[in-house]
C-alpha cells in the first residue's frame, strides 16, 4: 500500500474517527483505525461499543491496500505536521511508514483480518435535514441529558416524530428540555433515544456546516450521512418517560426578564452560594426580582433586577447552574418564567420564540 494525502483533509476526518475509537482495551486492535487505499481515495473506519464512523478523502494512490494502526498515535503524528504539507504513507510487512518533509515515522500495524468490523444494518426509514437545523435542535436540549444514570434511557436524547414536528427531549430528573422543528419527513409516529456520546459527536462534527445531511433509521441504529462521512450509533433500547405530562401550564402572570441581566446577577450570586447545592432564591414582586444566595459560613449575596411582572409576591429557589444552562440555550434578549408556587416546577422559554421550553424543579434552601 502506498498513497499520499493533504494533511488538512486527512486530519479533519482522522479527528472525527479518533474521537470515538477506544483509547484502552484488552484487545489492542480495538484501539486501531482501519485504513483503506483504493483508486483515488483513502477510507478511515473507527468504532467503539456504540458508534462507528467511516469516511473518505481524496488521495494520490500508487498502490491499493489496507491495514490498521493505533488511532491515537496516527492522530498525534498527523496533528503535529504543518497544515499545508502532503503526508506520504507506505506499508512494508507489518510496518506503516509515514513521511512529511523531513519528518519520518514508523507505526506497527495489525492485520485487517483481525479487525472486528461492525456489521452493516438495514435502514428502513430515512429523511434529509439541513445540518445547521439539526445542530440547533440538539444544542438547545443537550445540556440536560443525564450522565451514568442507572435509568439508562436518561443518558441520551429522545427524538419524537409527530405528524407536524420533530421534537428533541432530554432530562436528568431535575430539569427537562424540549425543542422542536417542523417535520417534513415521512416519519410521523416514532420515538428513538440517541446516546449522549453520539449527540456530542454530531454537534462537534456538523457545527458550522450548512448543507443537508441524510438520517437513516433501523430498529436498533441511527445513521448520519454528511458528504463523505457516515456515523452510525446504536439506539438506547428503552421506553422514554412521558415527558408531556410534566410540562406545567402557563401561569396567569408570567415574568419577562432581561436574559443578560439575569445571567450576570446569577453569576454574582454563585460566588457566595453553597458549593454543594449552588442554590439561589428568587423573590418575585411587581416589577422587581430579588436574588439571594447564602453559603454554610453564613455569607450572603443579594441583588435585584427590573422585570415585567405584575403578579403576586412569590419566592422560589433553583440550582444556579441549571438556570444558567437554560439561559445559555436561549437565543433572544428576554426570558419568560412561569412560576406557580415554591414547590412546583417552573416553565421557562424565550419570550420571542417558544419552540424551545424548559421545565426546572425547585430546590429547598
Amino acid at each position: 500500500m502506498r498513497f499520499s494525502s493533504k494533511k488538512s483533509e486527512l486530519f479533519a476526518l482522522l479527528s472525527r474517527v479518533n474521537n470515538i475509537v477506544e483509547k484502552k482495551s484488552p484487545q489492542k486492535i480495538r484501539t486501531n483505525v482501519l485504513i483503506r487505499a483504493v483508486d483515488d481515495r483513502i477510507e478511515l473506519v473507527g468504532f467503539d461499543n456504540e458508534m462507528t464512523i467511516a469516511g473518505s478523502v481524496a488521495a494520490t494512490v500508487e498502490e491499493n491496500g489496507e491495514t490498521t494502526v493505533t488511532a491515537q498515535k496516527l492522530f498525534d503524528i498527523v496533528r503535529s505536521l504543518s497544515s499545508e504539507t502532503d503526508v506520504v504513507f507506505h506499508q512494508t510487512d507489518n510496518v506503516l511508514y509515514v513521511q512529511a518533509g523531513s519528518s519520518k515515522f514508523q507505526l506497527v500495524t495489525l492485520p485487517v483480518e483481525d479487525y472486528p468490523l461492525p456489521e452493516r444494518y438495514e435502514f428502513e426509514q430515512q429523511f434529509e435535514l439541513p445540518a445547521v437545523q439539526l445542530v440547533d435542535l440538539l444544542s438547545r436540549v443537550k445540556f440536560s441529558m443525564a450522565t451514568n444514570d442507572v435509568r439508562h434511557y436518561l443518558n441520551g436524547l429522545l427524538l419524537h416524530f409527530t405528524p407536524s414536528a420533530i421534537i428533541a427531549v432530554s432530562t436528568d430528573g431535575h430539569r427537562l428540555s424540549i425543542a422542536e422543528i417542523e417535520n417534513n419527513s415521512d416519519i410521523t409516529d416514532r420515538k428513538v433515544i440517541i446516546p449522549k456520546k453520539a449527540i456530542g459527536e454530531i454537534i462537534n462534527w456538523l457545527s458550522g456546516e450548512s448543507d443537508s445531511l441524510k438520517i437513516e433509521l433501523s430498529d436498533t441504529h441511527i445513521q448520519f450521512c454528511y458528504q463523505q462521512v457516515e456515523m452510525t450509533s446504536a439506539l438506547i433500547n428503552a421506553e422514554y418517560p412521558a415527558y408531556e405530562s410534566v410540562i406545567p401550564s402557563l401561569s396567569e402572570n408570567p415574568a419577562i426578564i432581561p436574559k443578560a441581566t439575569l445571567k450576570t446577577a446569577l453569576q454574582r450570586a454563585k460566588i457566595l452560594s453553597n458549593e454543594y447545592g449552588s442554590g439561589v432564591s428568587l423573590s418575585f414582586s411587581p416589577w422587581t426580582l430579588h436574588l439571594s444566595a447564602k453559603n454554610m459560613d453564613n455569607e450572603m449575596a443579594e441583588d435585584k433586577i427590573d422585570m415585567n411582572y405584575d403578579g403576586e409576591n412569590m419566592r422560589i429557589a433553583f440550582n444556579i447552574n441549571y438556570l444558567v444552562d437554560i439561559l445559555d440555550a436561549l437565543s433572544h434578549d428576554n426570558v419568560t418564567m412561569s412560576v406557580t408556587d415554591s414547590q412546583s416546577s417552573s416553565l421557562i422559554y424565550d419570550t420571542e420564540n417558544d419552540n424551545a421550553r424548559y421545565v426546572l424543579m425547585p430546590m429547598n434552601i
